[in-house]
């Protein structure tokens, strides 16, 4: 993000750049999630309380998820979408079952399996998997199963052509969570889509920040071009 920052402010454009936890994760934590809608209805109820103009939306795995729904409930509010390692359906059984294990066996038991699919080097002792497995440790059966399952629920594919805003769909190309064939099917199925790759797994944010805050970059000062 500050990276993101950083470059827009060579531009002199003005800018503000906002993140905040989604339901069941960090600050939010204690919060239930229902559904992608239903985070996609607080996304568009932060974004209205900054400003009442359109806004770029960048949203990694469950993020993308969300910033499409988002798209599809608001589209007069998203001005483009930069969408990372996400899907626009994910496997309804392997959610299901990612979210059973995880409410049976606690979700200590899961953080073996999900490093090798969230990062390239599963077992390396660095900053990026210390984080990872420090926030898995946060984690409540509860929340961790109530996402896998609105993940299992979410399927907006054949509402692709319907999308109204400019789309970067930025693939992982060691990507085994959302492989690049789903941000491929992505940018392809949309009025205006661009795919991009990065030689990443899942987290290409946390794996390659600087290369991922280029494309956002490059992709958002694209779409201002256009105003």
């Amino acid at each position: 993000m500050y990276e993101i920052a950083g470059r827009l402010s060579v531009t002199g454009k003005p800018f503000t750049l906002a993140a905040y936890d989604l339901r069941g994760h960090g600050a939010a934590a204690a919060e239930s999630i229902v559904s992608i809608d239903q985070l996609a209805h607080d996304l568009l109820a932060i974004c209205l309380n900054l400003t009442t103009r359109p806004v770029h939306v960048v949203g990694l795995s469950l993020g993308g998820a969300v910033g499409q729904a988002a798209a599809l409930a608001s589209p007069d509010r998203i001005a483009s979408l930069a969408l990372l390692g996400t899907s626009s359906q994910f496997p309804r059984a392997a959610m299901y079952d990612r979210a059973t294990r995880g409410k049976v066996n606690g979700v200590a038991s899961q953080v073996d399996d999900t490093l090798a699919r969230w990062v390239s080097d599963p077992a390396a002792d660095n900053e990026v998997n210390g984080y990872i497995r420090h926030a898995l440790a946060q984690i409540t059966p509860e929340r961790w199963a109530q996402t896998w399952e609105a993940l299992g629920r979410f399927d907006v594919v054949d509402h692709l052509p319907g999308f109204r805003c400019p789309v970067l769909a930025l693939a992982g190309t060691r990507d085994v969570a959302s492989p690049a064939e789903a941000l491929e099917l992505i940018a392809k199925s949309v009025a205006d889509g661009t795919v991009e790759y990065l030689d990443t797994a899942h987290l290409s944010a946390l794996e390659r920040p600087l290369e991922v805050a280029v494309h956002i970059t490059d992709h958002l000062l694209r779409v201002f071009g256009r105003d």
